[in-house]
């Protein structure tokens, strides 16, 4: 059986330069970009609500992601396995297994789930596409669940990795006893900026974010800045007419923004190098 839509996230790379600076004395930088929005997305006849910040300590964290040396569970088997805490905290990582694919039908036929967190997310992402005449999107499906482990370095093997997990395709996934390592020996800082939202409907908000990666040991220079808005679907993975259109109409805007990068690399490629998406 399919699983519906829970939500959908549009996202825009933004030039991380603008950013320039350590989770601090980039503060002005993201105020100026929010007070960019509500004017750019005002002479657009779309109103704002809000604004960003970063009041929430738990949007501060700490992730990188795990893959054999070749890279196969993101290349053979179209996983993405991340891990993820609050900063500076000892508590228990956050892992998210994610499956992701540009088929609708493929990524909803996804069964696999947590063994002991039944928290399962089936999303789509839409992204910026340059063309020569006008912007368009191109859409991908996550079907993704969450557990949690206490130590990371128990973490050594493909096997260790989803013996949290259950129902996976086992014919596409690399051996069990396949060594696996942190991705590209990247660790990163993000911060995440909320607390701003759309108005794509009367009763419809998109709630707004703003994230920034910095590299561990590189507090000064962020590696990456995205900017996204998403809202949720009704029980049939649907929306109004009205909201998605009005959606498009923030895309096509932002496309427009001297502070969108339509051809940067999008978070996920940048942590793995050679990903597309």
């Amino acid at each position: 059986m399919q699983a519906e839509l829970t939500s959908r996230e549009y996202k825009v790379t933004l030039f991380e330069g603008k950013f320039a600076g350590n989770d601090k004395t980039c503060l002005p930088a993201v105020k100026e970009f929010w007070t960019h929005i509500i004017k750019l997305l005002a002479e657009n006849g779309i109103s704002t609500v809000g604004k960003l910040n970063q009041a929430d300590p738990e949007k501060q964290r700490d992730l990188f992601f795990l893959d054999t040396l070749d890279k196969a569970l993101y290349r053979q088997s179209d996983l993405v396995f991340r891990l993820r805490r609050a900063a500076y905290s000892r508590a228990d990582w956050e892992l998210t297994l994610k499956f992701r694919h540009g088929d609708r039908l493929l990524a909803g036929a996804q069964v696999f789930r947590a063994s002991k967190k039944d928290k399962v997310k089936f999303e789509e992402d839409v992204k910026i596409v340059v063309s020569s005449d006008a912007p368009r999107f191109w859409a991908l499906f996550s079907r993704s669940a969450e557990a949690q482990v206490r130590d990371a370095e128990t973490l050594k093997t493909v096997g260790d990795c989803l013996a949290l997990y259950e129902k996976l395709p086992k014919k596409s996934l690399p051996l069990g006893d396949t060594p696996v390592s942190r991705v590209n020996d990247l660790t990163v800082r993000e911060h995440v900026f909320e607390g701003g939202y759309l108005e794509l409907d009367d009763d419809v908000e998109a709630e707004c974010a703003m994230i920034l990666w910095w590299k561990q040991g590189e507090p000064d220079a962020p590696v990456a800045a995205e900017f996204s808005f998403r809202f949720d679907l009704d029980n049939n993975g649907e929306a109004e007419s009205k909201v998605v259109r009005t959606a498009w109409k923030v895309l096509t805007a932002l496309a427009q923004s001297p502070w969108v990068n339509p051809k940067g690399k999008t978070k996920t490629a940048l942590a793995y190098g050679d990903a597309d998406v």
